[in-house]
């Protein structure tokens, strides 16, 4: 059940070039409420990169922070992540192209799994998307512990509102995303309860079975504004293999509404008093 990350860079070195990989995907709320894989609520990526409809292509031109490492390759950051999507209408591929530029990042270590245990790191990203303006978060989350504990489940919260997801590779032992679904839940149940604003994106991240990092993780919001906020980012093992069933929330990024137009009014008349008494001294 398990892919290593080895063997997805072989599938992505052998076939760039494929008219099958995937774009952003936009997430349902499912029917009445409850996701399922039937109802399009949940929807699953597949092993070969090129035919995954969560795939995004990282193109050769992306360009990368430099003087900034976390063990070997694992701590890059793309600061201009040029991407190909690919898509299918009527029967017809359309390739598309665009450019992820970083806004804003931040990395978390030390997080606890187990208690007591640093067993992780995780990156959080904000980028805007050249093909359409839109503000991306990113998630990478970093597993590195070899102690038979994983990650099944990486969260985002305060999405806004149309999300689309989509993952790409960073190195060459990142891990694709398997699934992807508007809830909070930590379960395997395949049938599961619509959550507004929280983004589960599923994964298997385990040092011991040879899939050490996730691959950098994005969804895409309709939001213009972003924030820090609480418990943005999750994190659970949810017992696959009889682990422990932990996790947690911790603060990152997450979208802000735009200012309603009276406030921009009340915004622009403060500024405007501001503005006449600072006027008012310098005549005095």
């Amino acid at each position: 059940m398990k892919l290593k990350a080895i063997v997805l860079a072989g599938m992505l070195a052998f076939g760039v070039n494929s008219s099958y990989a995937g774009s952003f995907v936009s997430l349902t709320q499912g029917v009445g409420g409850d996701l399922s894989l039937a109802n399009g609520g949940l929807k699953n990526g597949i092993n070969n990169p090129n035919r995954d409809i969560f795939y995004i292509e990282n193109l050769t031109s992306t360009t990368y922070l430099s003087g900034y490492e976390y063990g070997s390759d694992a701590g890059v950051v793309a600061t201009a992540l040029n991407y190909r999507t690919f898509a299918t209408t009527a029967g017809n591929p359309t390739i598309s192209t665009g450019t992820l530029t970083l806004v804003d990042w931040r990395v978390t270590e030390n997080v606890t799994l187990l208690p007591g245990v640093a067993q992780g790191t995780v990156f959080d990203f904000v980028y805007r998307d050249s093909a359409d303006g839109k503000l991306v978060f990113g998630t990478r989350y970093l597993n590195v512990v070899d102690n038979d504990q994983e990650i099944n489940y990486l969260y985002r919260q305060g999405a806004g509102d149309n999300p689309s997801v989509a993952w790409t590779f960073l190195s060459d032992y990142d891990l694709r995303m398997y699934q992807a679904g508007q809830t909070n839940d930590f379960t395997y149940d395949p049938v599961v309860d619509f959550t507004n604003g929280i983004i589960r994106q599923k994964a298997d991240i385990s040092v011991s079975e040879g899939n050490p990092w996730s691959g950098l993780y994005l969804v895409k919001t309709d939001a213009v504004n972003y924030g820090l906020g609480a418990n943005a980012i999750g994190y659970y093992q949810a017992g696959e293999e009889g682990q422990s069933i932990v996790g947690g929330f911790m603060s990152g990024f997450i979208a802000t509404p735009v200012p309603e137009p009276e406030n921009y009014a009340l915004l622009m008349a403060g500024l405007g008093i501001v503005g006449a008494a600072a006027r008012k001294r310098k005549t005095k």
